[in-house]
């Protein structure tokens, strides 16, 4: 059975989390929101404070020097940094969820090569880069069809012991801040998407390799998301993760994980919301009383607050399944740990902003940065109606 006690060990996460977020990135979260220029909002002393504190490596297995966590920790730690910041929480996101691809995947000599250093750094510059997206839609990628000329377009050609690699991705997470990238390539133009993509990762200096537009997004700002460029970039055959030609099978690896990231991180800034607004209602005071006695105020954070606490119990539960799918009953598809969280943060910092009325407005307050930073998450890590259409096939076949 699940419990719903967190172990000391992860209540000692989540506090140090929480102090973390409190005292090093709330107070420098608008701030950075405001920076003009996307290629100077990235908070490289934030970041480097956090994997000062290990947060980096929560998923590397201790044998490569991590803390050996499991997905319900990674969980309880993005919470509490996406309640500071969601873009700053993501930066730590990618590198996590990578990590545990590599481990999950890679052979002995490759999580050496790439997951120790990682493990070991606490300059804050061993971030990761996952190029997946491509300039025609991010729901190509997974395209399912058996016409060969649909899906990824980055092509990887076999040249004897190495492959050549042309293309590029977009709003790609950590771009430009990161020492190790990873893409998903195309091995064979003549078959199936589904069965002829592979994914490899790369040092950032690799030669035809380069950044290109860094994006100037809505919310999200701290997060640097850019362009990947690839022009016959020749990585050895030791670069592959994975088998050729498996790149969705290794892409799988953190299927779950990657679901509670994205999820959780919603659950963390919409009850950021939800906290603003419920103060505001205590202390904002109209006709002789709190705006939280009038009816309409106090149901609408009745309905905020229900909508979180279960966003955060089917995150918990799918992080909890991903470790016990042999005892698990009924289990519920992992891209429920995603979809439904993104909803609800979009639906609870919308009422948060209304709680607080034409103030709620004004860049004064942190509301209208927590819609804004609410906004996409229905639409990254696989869009909301993609995923949808995926977890309704499951049904129907089941």
């Amino acid at each position: 059975m699940i419990g719903f006690e967190l172990s000391e060990e992860q209540r000692q996460l989540q506090e140090t989390a929480r102090r973390f977020a409190e005292k090093e990135i709330r107070p420098l979260a608008a701030a950075v929101d405001r920076v003009a220029d996307p290629r100077q909002a990235y908070p490289k002393e934030i970041i480097r404070k956090g994997f000062e504190l290990g947060f980096h490596s929560l998923l590397i297995p201790e044998e490569y020097g991590g803390m050996g966590g499991c997905t319900l920790d990674y969980a309880v730690l993005l919470e509490e940094l996406a309640a500071g910041d969601i873009g700053m929480a993501n930066a730590f996101h990618v590198v996590m969820s990578m990590s545990e691809m590599i481990a999950r995947m890679g052979s002995r000599e490759q999580c050496e090569r790439w997951l120790r250093p990682i493990a070991e750094d606490v300059s804050g510059e061993y971030l990761i880069c996952f190029g997946a997206t491509e300039p025609s839609g991010g729901s190509e990628i997974f395209c399912q069809q058996p016409d060969p000329k649909l899906g990824v377009r980055t092509r990887a050609v076999r040249d004897g012991d190495h492959y050549v690699i042309n293309g590029s991705k977009v709003f790609s997470s950590n771009a430009s801040v990161s020492r190790l990238y990873g893409l998903l390539a195309r091995n064979d133009s003549s078959r199936a998407n589904a069965e002829s993509c592979s994914v490899f990762f790369f040092a950032a200096d690799t030669p035809g390799f380069s950044i290109g537009v860094i994006e100037d997004k809505m919310g999200h700002r701290a997060s640097m998301n850019g362009e990947l460029i690839f022009e016959n970039m020749r990585l050895p055959k030791e670069n592959m993760l994975g088998r050729e030609g498996g790149g969705f099978e290794t892409l799988n690896a953190i299927y779950d994980t990657n679901g509670v990231g994205t999820g959780t991180m919603a659950v963390g800034v919409a009850r950021a919301a939800y906290e603003a607004a419920l103060q505001y209602a205590r202390e904002r005071e109209i006709w002789g009383q709190p705006i939280g006695k009038y009816q309409a105020v106090g149901q609408m954070l009745v309905d905020m607050k229900a909508d979180i606490e279960m966003a955060r119990l089917m995150v918990r539960r799918i992080a909890w399944q991903g470790a016990n799918r042999n005892s698990a009953e009924g289990m519920l598809p992992p891209n429920m740990a995603k979809v439904y969280p993104a909803e609800m943060a979009r639906r609870v910092t919308v009422k948060a902003m209304q709680i607080f009325g034409g103030s709620g407005y004004m860049k004064d307050y942190p509301l209208e940065k927590y819609v804004r930073d609410a906004m996409v998450l229905p639409i990254i890590s696989g869009a909301n109606e993609v995923l949808k259409h995926f977890m309704a096939q499951r049904l129907l076949d089941a």
